[in-house]
């Protein structure tokens, strides 16, 4: 029998069971590309932007702007895990179902 473990307590779970698989995805985001008329010698700029990434390794680069994870949870730590996905501090505001509806304010 085949089997995987739940990522979060560990359960085995066996062949024909139900497993969840949580991907997260983390993007980087710039927040928007600056005008050209923001820098006055745009040539300058990206020369410098060359030099600052040369000797890097383009697996560091890569996950600087990108990276995932792959979790296969069981049906308890799933929804432990929809509850509170993020693991906050703060309690959250449930809605009338148990799900969570976002930290309090």
């Amino acid at each position: 029998m085949t089997y995987e473990e739940c990522a979060c307590c560990g359960k085995k779970i066996g062949e024909g069971h139900i497993r969840f698989v949580v991907r997260v995805s983390v993007l980087g985001d710039d927040g928007g590309v600056l005008a050209e008329e923001e820098y006055s010698d745009v040539d300058m700029k990206i020369e410098e932007l060359i030099a600052e990434l040369e000797g890097q390794e383009a697996y560091e680069l890569e996950n600087d702007v990108f990276e995932e994870r792959i979790f296969v949870l069981c049906g308890a730590c799933r929804k432990i895990f929809m509850k509170n996905p993020f693991g906050f501090r703060t309690r959250g505001i449930l809605s009338d179902d148990d799900e969570m509806m976002g930290p309090i304010q």
